[in-house]
């Protein structure tokens, strides 16, 4: 085996383990509490081992609070996703080869099966065999049952092949999903934007696209005054509000808090300021209300900063351009709408 495919069996290991422990202890599939348990068995944080061997040994339950503290503690960072997202691919590409290797399987012993049965019947129509025949016929008997065994070990090994490969892809989706706003996360974001530039960067032609930096006004003096649970409400609608203003390959992500990003993709400065505006028009016009009990709390406003690409300048760079630019909107005012 080469070290590539070592390394693929491993990742192969920590996911199955990952999510037969998330079962196990009826936890809820989030990312956070995923990427814990894939840290585990990985061995990738003394920490996190030490804190998990310890509980489990107490044989006390292990608390989602415990592992949520270890997830912001220790792997909430850049490389942390890094290594998960790394992992998650090498596991689904391995998932995908050994689907298509054992339906191969599968079709060539049932073929090799049903040759089996028509040579078997064919010898036993002769009333006078030697005694080699004898031995075919009998080892042929006894090949059909190993291959009909077979033709049911693979078949479970496949249903749980692709049962792996569809909690997979769900743990992937809700790994690029904020849990509140279900938008796409900082992860996902950063993820679409280096694309887009490394797509920029190589291209003979490149294509502008923009980055957006939207900061909701006030936003610490209403959850000081309304509590947290409405200032969650008012996140939600504007994502919802936010969303509902792009299209096509644009990605609307919350970046932290109060804040959340838009990646433009084939998109110049002048018409992300034309959506910018749009966007801060609509916000402003729509009258806040709490969901249950229908009591108005105004309208609330935003500040957006914009940035174009500049070529070879890296994501970081026009992050911190459109960061500049939203910084001047908040010191203008607020409300209002800037331009690196």
């Amino acid at each position: 085996m080469t070290t590539a495919e070592k390394q693929i069996s491993r990742h192969w290991d920590f996911a199955d383990a990952t999510l037969k422990a998330l079962r196990e202890r009826g936890l809820r599939p989030t990312p956070e509490l995923y990427h814990v348990w894939f840290v585990y068995f990985a061995e990738e944080n003394p920490e996190i081992l030490r804190v998990i061997d310890a509980v489990q040994a107490s044989g006390e339950p292990l608390a989602e609070d415990t592992l949520l503290q270890l997830y912001y503690r220790y792997i909430f960072d850049r490389q942390a996703a890094d290594f998960l997202q790394r992992g998650m691919e090498d596991f689904s590409e391995l998932v995908e080869s050994s689907d298509e290797c054992l339906t191969t399987a599968r079709s060539g012993f049932q073929d090799y099966g049903a040759l089996l049965t028509r040579s078997l019947e064919t010898l036993k129509d002769h009333q006078q065999v030697s005694p080699v025949l004898s031995e075919i016929i009998e080892k042929t008997d006894e090949m059909q049952h190993t291959v009909e065994g077979l033709h049911q070990r693979l078949d479970q090994y496949l249903g749980k092949v692709e049962r792996l490969q569809r909690e997979l892809e769900e743990t992937r989706e809700r790994s690029y999903t904020d849990g509140l706003t279900r938008v796409s996360n900082r992860m996902y974001f950063e993820e679409q934007l280096n694309l887009l530039v490394a797509e920029h960067d190589s291209s003979k032609h490149p294509e502008p696209f923009c980055v957006m930096i939207v900061d909701l006004d006030q936003f610490k003096a209403i959850n000081d005054r309304f509590g947290h649970r409405i200032g969650d409400e008012i996140l939600v609608l504007i994502a919802s509000m936010l969303k509902a203003n792009i299209k096509g390959r644009d990605v609307v992500a919350r970046y932290g808090g109060d804040e959340f990003a838009i990646l433009l993709p084939q998109t110049p400065l002048v018409d992300a300021m034309s959506l910018a505006d749009d966007m801060s028009k609509r916000i402003a016009e729509r009258e806040i209300k709490a969901k249950q009990s229908g009591v108005s709390f105004g309208q609330m406003t935003i500040s957006i900063g914009v940035a174009e690409y500049v070529t070879k300048e890296g994501g970081a760079k026009l992050i911190d351009r459109a960061d500049g630019a939203l910084y001047r909107a908040k010191k203008e005012g607020r409300n209002r709408n800037f331009a690196a």
